[in-house]
């Protein structure tokens, strides 16, 4: 008797917050789970609405629907549309900081900008699950996507880091809330990938040269190095800087390559399958093994 494939998803819910653009690591993972039978429906905010429009355009079986984390009413309407115990995933991909989280130093982050950057990248996850209690189906799953700058020291990564770190605490609450219904929460953490919010982050470095001035680090030599190319427009010089960045990583992975939003949707699939049943509350580190090498 043949064994039903683990890594089928066919006629179960997902729900995918997060989706930006076709390099949204969120988009990556909605797709990965639609190329495998799932019902997926993405969350977005109405800025991204041409360019999630477009995605569906060429992949029509994925439904998509305005969801600002910040509006509760968004949350409420994305999610009323499960019937109760019948969303098998929900993916939270969900971060943003002002540009000058990334740039200023800890002591000069202001109390409104600090809590924007919380709100939107760490409290956003229970509020959506929150959102989603009643939907959300025994044996289920909730992954939500972190960096290692959550438990070690990026410079460039800025409030981020903490929003991150406070993600990552959240992770072992709910996974401890939701735990006696059979739910799982973890977290998939990428090495660098360049997306919207990356380019994002990069730019904000470009247009702020004094963050940098007297910096030493992957990213100031990633910068320094793009300039060289003399590139023609910020966004184009922002795309170089984060090739060297992706380069450089690449170089100190015992793998030895770049990663992809590809890369973090394949743990994404194992995390919200039944091979993982007996995992949660757990970080997931997909960088290339860049983790487990000291001095980095």
């Amino acid at each position: 008797m043949a064994q039903q494939d683990p890594l089928d998803f066919t006629g179960k819910h997902l729900a995918v917050l997060g989706v930006a653009d076709e390099s949204s690591i969120a988009w990556a993972m909605a797709l990965a789970f639609h190329q495998r039978g799932a019902l997926v429906r993405v969350g977005h905010q109405q800025k991204f609405l041409s360019r999630v429009t477009a995605l569906l355009a060429r992949h029509p079986g994925i439904q998509a629907q305005r969801c600002d984390v910040l509006e509760p009413g968004d949350l409420g309407s994305f999610f009323q549309g499960y019937a109760p115990g019948t969303l098998h995933g929900l993916i939270h991909a969900v971060a943003y900081g002002p540009a000058q989280v990334f740039t200023q130093p800890p002591s000069a982050w202001t109390r409104e900008d600090f809590n924007h950057t919380l709100g939107v990248s760490a409290h956003s996850l229970a509020a959506a699950v929150g959102a989603a209690n009643t939907a959300l189906a025994p044996g289920g799953s909730v992954i939500t996507l972190s960096f290692q700058a959550a438990r070690r020291h990026v410079p460039w990564y800025g409030a981020m880091a903490t929003a991150k770190a406070a993600l990552e605490s959240l992770v072992r609450a709910l996974a401890a809330e939701l735990g006696p219904r059979g739910i799982r929460v973890n977290a998939v953490a990428p090495g660098p990938i360049e997306t919207l919010a990356a380019l994002g982050e990069v730019l904000a470095f470009l247009r702020s040269p004094e963050a940098l001035a007297g910096q030493e680090g992957i990213l100031p030599r990633a910068v320094e190095a793009a300039r060289r190319e003399a590139p023609e427009d910020d966004l184009t010089l922002a795309r170089r800087v984060w090739k060297h960045v992706e380069s450089e990583f690449a170089q100190r992975t015992p793998l030895g390559r770049a990663l992809t939003a590809e890369d973090a949707a394949g743990a994404a699939l194992f995390l919200a399958s039944p091979l993982a049943r007996a995992i949660t509350g757990q970080v997931l580190d997909v960088d290339g093994g860049l983790s487990s090498q000291l001095g980095l």
